[in-house]
Formats: C-alpha cells, sequence, structure tokens
C-alpha cells in the first residue's frame, strides 16, 4: 500500500507539516531506499462512530535499524502524544521494548485523528506498517514473545552444546566458532529489536553505529574458522593464494566501512558475502572428496547460514519484504547453523577416531602400513586369501646405510632421504602385477609395509615370479640420489621366505627373511632366500656372538705379530698386529668370521679398546721391540666414527708412555668418510700426535683415491688379491705397478701384503715397492717369538 509521503528539505515541525506539507503517494517507494533526506509519512484516521467512547489501534513496524524514527499523534491540529523510536535515540525507559515497536493510536470521536512519522538515516527507511486493533495486538506480541523466547532459547542451548563438545575434543578454532556465534547472535539482536531488551542505550546505539564492522569481523571469523575446521585435510593448501592473502580482503572491507558510506558498506558487504558462500562451498565439496566426511555438516551449516544472511541482505536492500517469515529466516538459518554443527562435531569424534586408528597403524613419514599393522591386521588378511593363494611370499628390503646418511647429513636429512625411497619403491609395488594389497582405514591402497626406519616388506602372491618382482626394486634402490648436491649410492640387503612353508605365522616368516636378510654379503649380491642352512648357520652366528661379548668381556683375545720387511734388504722394519680368538667351546675362530660379527653388533668397539689396551702394555713391557722398529694396529672404520675415539687412543698411549711416531694404524671399509666431520677431527687429532695412518687392503672394497686425502695417507697397503696374482694375471700386474707408482707420486710408503714365493717378491721389487709381508717372508708369530725374532 502506497502511503502519503512529505520529503524534507529543510528542518519543519510537526505541526508544519502536518498543516503545510504537501504529502504524495508517488515518493513513497523512493522513501524506502538509501537516502540522505528526512521523510515523513502520514496515516489518517477518520473520527469514530460511538459517541463518548475512544477507540485505540496498535501500529507495529518491525524494522528496528532506522537511525532516527519519530511518532506525532494528532486529534484535528493538536499533538496528544509523541514517542522516540529510533535506534539512535533514546526510548525514554519503556521497559517492553522486546514487544517491538508499538505505537498505540487513540482516535478521537470528535476530530479526525493523525500518525505523522518522520524518519532518516544511513540505513534503508523500510517502514512496513502494519494495524492492529487491541486483541489482536495483545496476542500479536504474545506470539512475538513466545518465538524470540524459543529461538534465542533455542540459540543458547545449541551453542552451549557445541562449546561443551568443542572443549571436551580440544579442536582447533574455538575461540573462532564462539566469536562467530556471538556476532551472529548481536546481528540477530540488531535486526529484529530485542538489542535494546539485552544491551544498554549506549551499546545498543554504538552497535547500530559499527553494524557493518560487525558483521566484517563476523564473515573473516568464518573464514579463520574454515580454515582451522579443515586443517586436517590441508584445505586451503598453506601455499594457496587464498591462505596467503585472504585476510587481507577483510581488512580492506573493514577500512573501506570507515571511508565510505552505508550504501557502499552494504553493497561490498553483499559481495563480500557471495565470496564467502561460494569459498566455503568449494572447500567443504574438496574436503568431503578427500574423505574428510566431518564436512558433510559443514556445508549444511555453512550453506543455511550463509543464504539465510543473504536473504536478510535482500530485506535490507528492499527486494525482499519484511514480513514474519522473512523476519525468521536469519534466526532459523543461524539455528540450523548450530544444529548442524552439533552433528558435524560428533561426525568429526568419529573422524578423530578413526585418525586414531589410522595413525597406530601407520608410518607417520610414509603413510604406508607400520609394524602394528602387520602384527594386528595382516594376519587376518592372510586368513581369508589363504584359501584362493596357497604359497606367498613375504620380501623384506633393508636398506642398511641409514647411519652413515645420519653421520654424514644429520637426522632430519636422513629420515627425509630413507621416506623417499621408501616411496619410490611404493610406487613400483603399485604398478607391479602380483603383489598382495594392504587396506588401510582410509581406503587406500598400499602395497609395502614400512617395519622399522630402513626395513620395509611386501607380500608377493606369485612367488614363482619373485625374482622379476626384486629386479624391479632393485632398479630403484640401484639408482643414486641427489642430496645435497651429492649422489648417494644406496646400501641394501633383500631377504625373502616363503609362507606357509618356511613361517606358518607372521612372527616366524619374518624371523625367516630376517635371517635371509642378515646373511646377504654385498661380495654375493643383494638378495638371499630363506633355506635351513641358513638358519643353522644364523643359529652359529648367535651363538659366536654371546661367546665374543663374554670372551671380550674377560679379555680373552690376544695378538700376534707378522713381521714386514724392507724388501730390499730383507731387514725387518716393524710388523702388524693380529688379533687372535680361541674360545674354550669353539675352538680358533677366524677373524674373517667374527670380525664382521664385531662390526654389525656395536662389539667392535670393545674389542678394539681391548687390543689397544694389551698392544700398548706389551709395548712398555718390551721397550725393545720398538727401538728400531714400528707396530701397525689394524681398527676398523666404524672406530673413527666415535667422537672421542682419538682422544682415548692417545689417552691409552700416555698412560704408557709411548710414542705415537712408533705406532700406524690400518683402516678398511672407508666409504663412509665422505664429507664426515668427526672423521675428519680424529684423524686431525692422531696425526698431530704421531700416528702413522694406512689404508689396507687398497684397490678391493670402498677404498678410493678420494680417501688418500680424507685420511692424509701414509702408507697404502696393496690387497693380497692382487699380490697373489702377479705371475699368472697380467692386469693384476699392470693394477700393482700402477698402485706403487701412485705412492711415489704422493711420497706413500707401498706396501705389499700376501707375498708367497720368492718370484713375486723379485717382481714387486722391479716395481720398487718399498715394504712387504707374507708367509714367504715370515708367518704370524706370538708377540714372544716376535722378540727373539728381533735379537
Amino acid at each position: 500500500m502506497l502511503i502519503p509521503t512529505f520529503k524534507e528539505t529543510q528542518p519543519i515541525s510537526a505541526k508544519d507539516v502536518l498543516s503545510n506539507g504537501e504529502f504524495q503517494q508517488s515518493i513513497y517507494e523512493e522513501s524506502q531506499g538509501f537516502s540522505e533526506s528526512a521523510y515523513w509519512h502520514k496515516l489518517s484516521f477518520p473520527k469514530t462512530t460511538t459517541p463518548n467512547m475512544g477507540q485505540t489501534i496498535h501500529l507495529a513496524l518491525n524494522y528496528y535499524v532506522i537511525e532516527h524514527l519519530d511518532f506525532y499523534l494528532f486529534h484535528g491540529d493538536q499533538l496528544q502524544s509523541q514517542w522516540k523510536r529510533g535506534a539512535l535515540e533514546s526510548w525514554k525507559g519503556d521497559t517492553k521494548r522486546y514487544n517491538g515497536i508499538w505505537i498505540p493510536i487513540s482516535l478521537s470521536n470528535e476530530q479526525d485523528t493523525t500518525l505523522l512519522v518522520r524518519k532518516q538515516g544511513n540505513s534503508p527507511l523500510l517502514t512496513p506498517f502494519m494495524l492492529f486493533d487491541d486483541t489482536n495486538a495483545e496476542a500479536k506480541k504474545e506470539e512475538k514473545l513466545i518465538f524470540w523466547t524459543f529461538i534465542i532459547s533455542s540459540l543458547v542451548i545449541l551453542l552451549a552444546h557445541n562449546v561443551f563438545v568443542f572443549i571436551l575434543l580440544r579442536q582447533p578454532g574455538f575461540v573462532y566458532y564462539l566469536g562467530l556465534n556471538i556476532i551472529i547472535f548481536i546481528a540477530l539482536s540488531v535486526v529484529t529489536g530485542f538489542s535494546r531488551w539485552i544491551f544498554s542505550e549506549e551499546i545498543s546505539q554504538w552497535i547500530i553505529r559499527n553494524l557493518f564492522v560487525i558483521f566484517g569481523i563476523g564473515a573473516w571469523i568464518l573464514f579463520r574458522f574454515s580454515i582451522h575446521f579443515l586443517k586436517e585435510v590441508r584445505i586451503p593448501s598453506p601455499q594457496s593464494l587464498i591462505r596467503k592473502y585472504g585476510d587481507s580482503i577483510f581488512i580492506i572491507f573493514l577500512l573501506s566501512t570507515q571511508l565510505f558510506s552505508v550504501k557502499t558498506a552494504a553493497l561490498l558487504f553483499a559481495c563480500l558475502e557471495v565470496f564467502l558462500f561460494f569459498i566455503c562451498i568449494y572447500w567443504g565439496i574438496k574436503a568431503y572428496l578427500k574423505g574428510f566426511i566431518a564436512v558433510r555438516f559443514y556445508l549444511f551449516s555453512w550453506f543455511f547460514l550463509i543464504i539465510g544472511s543473504i536473504l536478510n541482505t535482500l530485506i535490507f536492500w528492499k527486494i525482499l519484504p519484511i514480513n514474519l517469515f522473512t523476519e525468521s529466516i536469519l534466526p532459523i538459518s543461524s539455528m540450523l547453523q548450530l544444529l548442524a554443527f552439533a552433528f558435524a562435531f560428533a561426525d568429526k569424534s568419529k573422524q578423530f577416531e578413526r585418525n586414531r586408528k589410522l595413525q597406530a597403524l601407520t608410518d607417520s613419514s610414509t603413510n604406508l602400513p607400520n609394524r602394528t599393522y602387520y602384527f594386528d591386521k595382516l594376519p587376518t588378511l592372510l586368513a581369508s586369501i589363504a584359501p584362493h593363494s596357497p604359497q606367498l611370499a613375504l620380501v623384506m628390503i633393508d636398506i642398511s646405510n641409514y647411519q652413515t646418511l645420519n653421520q654424514a647429513f644429520g637426522p632430519a636429512k636422513a629420515d627425509s632421504v630413507i621416506s623417499e625411497v621408501i616411496q619410490s619403491i611404493h610406487q613400483q609395488a603399485l604398478r607391479m602385477e602380483g603383489v598382495l594389497s594392504f587396506p588401510l582405514p582410509n581406503k587406500s591402497i598400499n602395497k609395502v609395509i614400512r617395519i622399522t626406519a630402513t626395513n620395509i616388506i611386501l607380500i608377493s602372491t606369485t612367488p614363482d615370479q619373485i625374482k622379476q618382482q626384486i629386479l624391479k626394486i632393485q632398479r630403484i634402490l640401484d639408482t643414486p640420489t641427489l642430496v645435497n648436491k651429492i649422489h648417494f649410492r644406496h646400501q641394501y640387503k633383500i631377504g625373502s621366505a616363503l609362507y606357509p612353508t618356511q613361517g606358518a605365522d607372521l612372527d616366524k616368516l619374518y624371523q625367516n627373511a630376517l635371517i635371509a636378510n642378515h646373511s646377504v654379503t654385498y661380495s654375493s649380491g643383494n638378495w638371499a632366500a630363506f633355506t635351513d642352512n641358513l638358519k643353522s648357520n644364523h643359529a652359529h652366528q648367535l651363538g659366536l656372538i654371546t661367546q665374543l661379548t663374554d670372551d671380550i668381556e674377560h679379555e680373552k683375545l690376544y695378538f700376534h705379530i707378522q713381521p714386514q720387511v724392507n724388501l730390499a734388504d730383507r731387514s725387518i722394519i716393524g710388523g702388524e698386529v693380529l688379533v687372535r680368538w680361541h674360545n674354550k667351546h669353539l675352538g680358533q675362530v677366524s677373524p674373517a668370521e667374527f670380525i664382521p660379527l664385531a662390526e654389525q653388533t656395536g662389539l667392535i668397539y670393545k674389542l678394539t679398546d681391548m687390543l689397544l689396551e694389551k698392544v700398548f702394555q706389551w709395548a712398555f713391557e718390551h721397550p725393545a721391540a720398538l727401538s728400531t722398529q714400528r707396530l701397525s694396529i689394524n681398527i676398523s672404520a666404524l672406530d673413527l666414527l666415535q667422537e672421542d675415539f682419538a682422544n682415548q687412543v692417545i689417552e691409552k698411549l700416555q698412560n704408557h708412555h709411548l710414542s705415537a711416531c712408533k705406532f700406524t694404524i690400518e683402516i678398511t671399509e672407508t666409504s663412509i668418510f665422505q664429507n664426515n666431520n668427526i672423521v675428519h677431527n680424529n684423524v686431525r687429532q692422531l696425526h698431530h700426535a704421531g700416528f702413522k695412518l694406512a689404508i689396507d687392503d687398497f684397490g678391493v672394497g670402498y677404498s678410493s683415491m678420494q680417501n688418500l686425502v680424507v685420511l692424509e695417507t701414509d702408507e697404502l697397503k696393496i690387497d693380497q688379491f692382487f699380490v697373489m696374482n702377479l705371475l699368472n694375471d697380467p692386469q693384476s700386474q699392470t693394477l700393482c705397478r700402477n698402485m706403487i707408482d701412485l705412492c711415489k707420486a704422493l711420497n706413500i710408503v707401498s706396501v705389499a701384503e700376501g707375498i708367497e714365493s720368492e718370484e713375486i717378491l723379485q717382481l714387486l721389487l722391479q716395481c720398487q715397492c718399498q715394504i712387504g709381508q707374507g708367509y714367504h717372508l715370515y708367518r704370524p708369530m706370538s708377540p714372544n717369538d716376535y722378540l727373539k725374532l728381533l735379537d
């Protein structure tokens, strides 16, 4: 209905408007939008027909954000009453503010009654008036009171429930969620008018003046909460533009509310609502597709909240009318939002439980099944497939140079490199036929289980093709990895065992595959299949380790000395100390058998310490042994990786009052020395103390030219493999000659091991080799025999 309207062009009183105002119905629509002008509406009522009896009707107004709103009641031209109901005006202590804006219009039976309504402000000046008689007015007031009591109570109960769940589950974003619902509550109080019921006049008026600041903060909180709610699935990704610069959009909006008019701020906020609608829906769908089930109700919640907010904005822009239905949109959508989040939290708690179970079954670095999965879940899986696959093969892969990586690049980089290699093996396994899949609670496809940091397994369902399958895995492992611009080649061992013939349960199967794995030697290849012989050998090795541990503890190992001679004049220039072990149960055990075991089990450190102590004590007691000769002592390369090794050796030497220049330290297995500061520090300290350093078994194993520099080598010992083949192998002759020439060029002493005949000795002399040792010259002998030889 079009209401007569007057546009105020200059300040004017209500009486002047009544008598002189030119009211036109044609400008009513203009008065409903944004305007800097003030507008007057006139509602006229004829005098009542009942003599001596008045009648009252009630005008109701449901829009509460008009800043200045005044009502003037006239009987004829006499002002009867005046009410201020503007958002920025005092309502003079009216105690029934929660009932809304209700103006009692008492009609006269003597004169016409006129109600003038003046409105002015920066917001839309929407005035959809409704008229009620006394009975209907009371019913309407009570209806609204019940409605808002129900809405507010429901919101408070739902919010309290969600806050409790939030605290219970310790979910991220609690402050954002609570802040968002406080903003929603404030927005509802303003839109529906009960802000004056719960806030003071001053606070209520401040809210009206900063309404879009509050709305903008609410939109930003919703944005931040969404990021926290979805952080488990990394949506949005930390690298995305919206994650990096999203906050800036809201900061710009908040600044604009201070720089531009309310109309412009309202337009920008409408754009912000549409932006949030699409971005939250997009994130929700993306999270759901990634398996984040709890996002179902997140989508439902934000869909209704933002739609409700957008529809409420359409009322602001007078695209939708103001009535009981449209008034209810925002509170009902807010209630649905809280209700949906109650379900979302329940879903998320279930998701947490699923994630907890998943984490218990997976490796955190690679997300592959872990040791717990192997022993707890795999038995059930094997039992289900056993009738269809009567024979399976467990393949165990151990990347054995993890410690080398640790020492060279640090634990973080080592873990990263190993995880990367394992992921590459997994990708290869996914492409292979005949490899068992290991299902996880998140329904991901996996074909590799990570048992330890360096140990992984897969199960072949086609044991007859296991060789081809292992070859494909070896290609991955044989490909060098680029680590800090260095191409690093992995060392690995692969063992396999058949199920159920070589292990009827997973514990036994794992044990046998591990035995096969440990039986691998790099000279014999990288893969060994389990056999009964391996099991016997393994049992023998366990026995050796037990006896060796006990005999080292009781210092029952001893040493022999093999003299070294100057090949030019056959004079003895010193001897090499060789450790020996005779056990009362096992008899004489070869160093080739127990030294590798000592290195694998960590006994090598105690063995070296015991040997140095025995040699230094003997040298102290027999000074003649070092009067003109030297002693060479073999140590493991692992010893040099001990941070305090050099200090301990020097301290032992000083305790026995010996000179370091009389000793040479011989080292084998030098692949791990590259770029290792601990090795460099130990070498420097040993050299500074006066020790000579020699590379043993040069030409085989892991020795390299670079080690000559790293170890600041004084001697180079040519391996007996080349020396013993000098007479019948031209290649060995060439290699020996070149190694001797290299020693001369670098001013390094050349020592030939394994001289078995005079003919070999003469060939070495022709090549100008300096020092030699071997059975043709002297066999290893006891220290006492060595002393007699020197006499």
